[in-house]
């Protein structure tokens, strides 16, 4: 038996005097309760709205998944009541897909420094006495060693001295200890280090100055930069060191500006299809809220696929390189369901032969990808400049 509902006499939104019978305000429309409502009925609650028979969300999710194009239609059609906003929609799953970069790529950084960062930067000693150091194969032990003496030993010019440092420093049976030929370990010449190498390096080193820097840079060449000022150059220099400084950070910044330029390039994308199908006569808006349609279905899509690819699909699950061949298949399959949804949606909303619209499909993505790229690199230079 249904609980009675607790009603009030005085509506608790607008303050209009109610009878007990009232189940509704007729002043404001609000529902006649008092406050006190429990967890358990913000739960049933929050369950009907979202994951109801009734809710907008459970009436969109069949025809979004398996039915390119019907959402679009209906919303043209006039049937809205029953169906998530086409703009709601698109802020869901965008959020989703940005969410799962963001968490993969922060997954990737965390677990390549738990697993290098600790021995490339370790002194001796640390290599020594660690024994997580003892796990590993003969030829990653090798590199990483190699890496703590030229840190440790960046100034020694020879084999001989390197022996005779190593022999005074720890004694001969140092490197016995772990199954290593010294003769392997190369010797640090600055002449060999490489290029991006070695402006990582200067670019850490705070005694540096951004002009020299600069100068390590441009490797002595002189740069005029006749459309910046001399404070902007200034600032030219600056912006270049901190992303050598922090190239991963820097990463980070553009990914984080990567929604706000995918919702602008909304409009384009339906500005676009005006041109194409301009004989059709439809309003600027349906092609917009097909965009929105499009693009949410490739975010939910690209984001799983990112997720099985990272997650599920790993390189121990998978060895001898398996994984990287099941992730190119998977990620070429999931390219041709994202197009075919895309060109079915097409023949749907836009109703004209499948030849016709095939042609114009290609045509509406040849010009997208070309303003995709632009709108990138326009992304990249201003995230470079205000980093």
């Amino acid at each position: 038996m249904k609980a009675k509902q607790r009603r009030s006499t005085t509506c608790n939104n607008c303050g209009s005097h109610l009878e007990e019978d009232y189940n509704y305000c007729p002043s404001c429309g609000q529902s006649n309760s008092d406050n006190n409502v429990t967890f358990s009925t913000l739960f049933k609650e929050f369950l009907d709205n979202y994951f109801g028979i009734d809710s907008k969300l459970a009436h969109s999710f069949i025809p979004f998944l398996f039915n390119p194009g019907a959402l679009t239609n209906r919303f043209h059609e006039g049937k809205v009541k029953h169906f998530i906003h086409p703009v709601r929609l698109y802020l869901v799953m965008s959020l989703f897909y940005f969410f799962t970069i963001s968490y993969l790529l922060s997954d990737i950084n965390l677990n390549t420094f738990d697993e290098e960062a600790e021995y490339t930067t370790a002194s001796i000693e640390a290599l020594k006495d660690n024994s997580r150091l003892q796990l590993l194969s003969d030829s990653t032990r090798m590199a990483l060693l190699e890496d703590s003496l030229v840190d440790r030993y960046s100034n020694i010019a020879s084999f001989d001295q390197l022996v005779d440092s190593l022999d005074a420093d720890y004694g001969k049976d140092f490197l016995e200890d772990f199954k290593v030929s010294l003769s392997s370990v190369s010797i640090p010449d600055r002449k060999e280090e490489g290029y991006i190498n070695k402006m990582h390096r200067l670019a850490r080193d705070n005694r540096i100055a951004d002009s020299v820097f600069w100068d390590s840079l441009t490797q002595g060449g002189k740069t005029n930069f006749k459309l910046f000022s001399n404070s902007d150059e200034a600032h030219l220099q600056q912006q270049v060191r901190k992303i050598f400084k922090n190239d991963e950070g820097f990463k980070g910044f553009v990914l984080g500006n990567l929604p706000l330029m995918m919702f602008i390039l909304i409009p384009l994308f339906a500005g676009i299809l005006k041109l194409i199908y301009v004989r059709r006569k439809h309003l600027y808006i349906k092609h917009i809220v097909h965009a929105l349609h499009i693009h949410s279905f490739a975010y939910l899509i690209y984001g799983l696929t990112l997720l099985i690819m990272f997650k599920l699909i790993t390189e121990g699950s998978f060895p001898d390189g398996q994984a990287v061949g099941l992730r190119g298949i998977l990620g070429f399959a999931v390219f041709v369901v994202t197009s075919t949804y895309a060109y079915i949606s097409f023949l749907k909303v836009y109703k004209q032969q499948w030849f016709k619209t095939l042609i114009k499909f290609n045509i509406v993505g040849f010009i997208y990808v070309f303003f995709l790229q632009i709108f990138f690199s326009l992304e990249v230079l201003i995230s470079f400049w205000y980093y």
